[in-house]
């Protein structure tokens, strides 16, 4: 029995869901955890493993409210991944937007892979969100088409007019952006991955008018994925068969995968930097998303390119093939296998696709409208951002689901019951047909996002949130998330990798009465992987203690 000043519970996980500090406080099971010997042979003791669907444990404790807490736990996230990985503690209400959150952001917005194993802890009040504007990365950038976080920093990728029309990858220092360099010769470097270690860009010849924007002067093709090594150095990592553009650069189950904009097919990189191809659901696709153990392709119904691109950007809605919608949302079975679930009412595009509340989001064209995935080829609406008409991005962040926009660049937080809050426009260039938020991330505990056609980059803080912008690596890895007054902090294996204070001065955040700890799940996901020896405090352990409790064998 564990006697530990202000030990609320501990649970080791070894059989079931017994509380070993003496106060009983016993959690109950929920779905299909297995008890049992760890995937990693260096561990020998019982562990329990979470699936992907409902599977949880659930604990009464004491509420929180603005008092003090330490969280810690060890943590072994599924690798490689086939999912978002999810959460591995919550007390958070949605609909209060109240609680905290301890998971790990690992996303694919937009087709955009720019979160790969990111730890994150965060808490919130139902405050109101705060923006800060970062700058254009590059004097010429009119789009910031993707975000990426690697090794501890921001990369950003862009559509340039000017200087020769080359796409860029800028990497944020401090409060400025440094040039890391033009990949190939294409005018836009429009997604970015980070795989295996080694962060990913790929080079289109974008064409300005599914913008509203003139066609750039440098009309060299692109199609090809590029691989960063530092400085202004890039090495290539070969051609898709037919493209000239990269719509989407998404890791899934170990591999690398991409596909064309503007022509149809699914392509895999080898060991030899050749892309093999995948097949086709039959449609160009405009986005690849990971959800619950599945690659899926996200479906364009236009089929003549060139027409739809010129009716885009004289304001003219290209109407659907089929009288039962349009779209499509298409899993990936393997080999060259594609499913269909179904196509979306009101709908020719798909732009985005993201896990939350345990379900699969979309986002939508020409009606902005956000749909959740029912089973089988059925969707349901879950509202329209405002008035809107494309939703390009969809992001969880601290608790919640963030849309970014077309026409007007704003960003809506999803409330429940299709309803959207607006909570921030982030361009407002006069005199264009479109804006864009074009890419989304989180870094250092905020939501980042560029825009179209400005080029600028923008940052919101929702509550308190740390984050570890480095890849979580494989293995078992101690993880403590501490709230102390006015600050928390991230450790992991004993090391502080972020903390963050309320820089309002606001009395601490009150997180409520909400009085049930889950382990496994919270409001975006259940985990995938395993955990062991969870121990809650009612008190801010200090970095001390964070060590030895790091210190202690798993096995």
């Amino acid at each position: 029995m564990i006697r530990e000043e202000g030990l609320i519970g501990s649970w080791d996980l070894l059989v079931d869901g017994r509380d070993d500090s003496g106060h009983g406080r016993h959690a109950i099971a929920h779905g299909g955890i297995a008890f049992g010997p760890s995937a990693d042979a260096r561990v020998s003791r019982s562990v329990a493993r979470f699936g992907r669907d409902a599977s949880r444990l659930e604990v009464e404790v004491p509420a929180i409210g603005d008092a003090d807490f330490t969280l810690t736990a060890w943590v072994h996230a599924a690798d490689p991944s086939r999912t978002v990985i999810g959460d591995i503690a919550a007390m958070f209400d949605p609909v209060e937007r109240r609680g905290f959150s301890l998971g790990v952001d690992h996303s694919a917005s937009c087709g955009n892979h720019g979160n790969d194993r990111n730890l994150f802890f965060g808490i919130d009040a139902g405050v109101d969100v705060q923006w800060t504007e970062h700058g254009r990365p590059g004097s010429s950038t009119i789009m910031v088409c993707a975000l990426a976080v690697h090794d501890g920093d921001l990369y950003a990728a862009t559509w340039e007019s000017g200087r020769s029309d080359l796409g860029h990858v800028y990497r944020l220092d401090g409060d400025g952006w440094t040039d890391c360099g033009a990949p190939s010769t294409a005018n836009a470097v429009t997604r970015l991955a980070v795989h295996d270690g080694h962060l990913y860009a790929g080079v289109s010849r974008l064409r300005g008018g599914g913008s509203g924007m003139p066609d750039s002067a440098n009309q060299q093709a692109g199609g090809r994925v590029l691989r960063y090594e530092g400085g202004s150095d890039w090495s290539d990592c070969g051609q898709l068969d037919g493209a000239d553009s990269i719509a989407a650069l998404v890791p899934f189950d170990g591999e690398l995968y991409s596909i064309p904009m503007y022509s149809e097919g699914v392509f895999r990189l080898d060991g030899s930097n050749e892309w093999v191809s995948c097949g086709t659901p039959g449609r160009r696709l405009l986005a690849l998303g990971v959800h619950a153990g599945a690659l899926y392709g996200l479906g364009n119904d236009h089929a003549d390119v060139i027409s739809a691109i010129a009716q885009t950007a004289a304001g003219i809605v290209v109407p659907s093939r089929s009288e039962q919608g349009g779209g499509g949302v298409f899993r990936y079975g393997g080999g060259r296998s594609w499913a269909s679930l179904g196509l979306q009412p009101e709908t020719t595009q798909v732009y985005s696709a993201e896990t939350y509340a345990g379900d699969l989001f979309i986002g939508t064209w020409p009606n902005g409208i956000v749909y959740r995935h029912a089973g089988g080829d059925r969707w349901e609406s879950r509202g329209t951002p405002g008035a809107e008409t494309e939703v390009m991005n969809l992001l969880a962040y601290n608790g919640k689901l963030y849309a970014g926009t077309l026409p007007g660049a704003q960003i809506h937080r999803f409330d429940g019951d299709g309803s959207w809050a607006l909570v921030g426009t982030l361009d407002a260039t006069p005199d264009v047909r479109y804006r864009r938020a074009a890419s989304m991330v989180v870094y250092r505990g905020e939501l980042f996002c560029g825009t179209l056609p400005s080029g600028t980059v923008h940052s919101m803080r929702a509550g308190l949130v740390v984050s570890d912008d480095r890849a979580l690596p494989a293995g078992w890895h101690h993880v403590a998330a501490i709230r102390s007054g006015e600050m928390i902090a991230l450790y992991v294996d004993g090391t502080l990798f972020a903390e963050r204070g309320d820089e309002d001065g606001r009395t601490p955040l009150d997180l409520g009465d909400s009085s049930t700890l889950v382990i496994g799940a919270g409001p975006r996901a259940g985990f995938d992987g395993e955990l062991a020896d969870i121990r809650l405090y009612h008190r801010a352990l200090d970095a001390a203690e964070v060590g030895i409790s790091s210190s202690r064998s798993l096995s």
